[in-house]
């Protein structure tokens, strides 16, 4: 999913390995997923895509703040509130990892209101620090539950 063209990422380049890829302790990456989400949701309600594409990496800053507008514009028409994003713990689907390429990738979902929103994030390090690289986010209805008898 990640690799799809509608990403917020410029070019098929891959981020290069780092030197020494620590691993990713579950609290350092709920940090990285919050602060993600927390200035996508903060992009999406003021239109401005400055700071979030400047929170990215070499290639995540290529995009300019019109093309990330039209990669979030679906989202932002819903109107969807990704603060409560920030109080609650995802449930993965992919855990995060460091990948062989170096990027830190992780995706998941969580409840926001009366929908799911899905998320796929990738982080490559820059100057010892994990910068973004690429984010997915959805939204969709909650899968309906067996019907009950």
């Amino acid at each position: 999913m990640l690799a799809a063209a509608a990403l917020a990422m410029t070019g098929a380049a891959q981020a290069a390995p780092p030197a020494s890829a620590a691993p990713v302790d579950p609290r350092s990456a709920l940090v990285l997923i919050r602060s993600a989400l927390a200035a996508l949701d903060q992009a999406d309600k003021t239109g401005n895509y400055t700071v979030l594409r400047d929170l990215g990496g070499p290639q995540f800053r290529k995009n300019t703040d019109a093309r990330l507008a039209g990669i979030f514009a679906s989202l932002r028409d819903q109107s969807i509130d990704l603060s409560p994003l920030l109080a609650v713990d995802p449930v993965f689907t992919l855990a995060p990892k460091v990948e062989p390429s170096g990027l830190l990738h992780t995706a998941g979902s969580a409840p926001v209101g009366a929908k799911t929103v899905h998320f796929e994030i990738a982080w490559q390090q820059e100057d010892g620090a994990w910068k973004l690289y690429g984010i997915v986010v959805t939204a969709s209805e909650p899968a309906a539950g067996p019907a009950s008898p």
